[in-house]
């Protein structure tokens, strides 16, 4: 029995960087498919890079119109 919750954890630290990326609002679209291939391969590493690079807020709304002071 010990095996199989051996395996149980070993498998939730492999997918949790996926549920992760996958419900964060930091990246969108091509971006984070990007980010969950590197995820898949190299895991908490690239988790721990995503985190670093990537734009807490996300990225900003290039059609967004700066208000003039006036």
């Amino acid at each position: 029995m010990s095996e199989i919750a051996f395996l149980i954890l070993i498998l939730s630290a492999y997918i949790l960087p996926v549920v992760i990326v996958l419900n964060s609002k930091r990246t969108k679209g091509h971006e984070k498919n990007g980010w969950l291939i590197g995820i898949i391969f190299f895991s908490w590493l690239a988790l721990l890079m995503y985190f670093a690079i990537v734009p807490k807020h996300g990225h900003k709304n290039k059609h967004t119109k700066k208000k003039v002071k006036g």
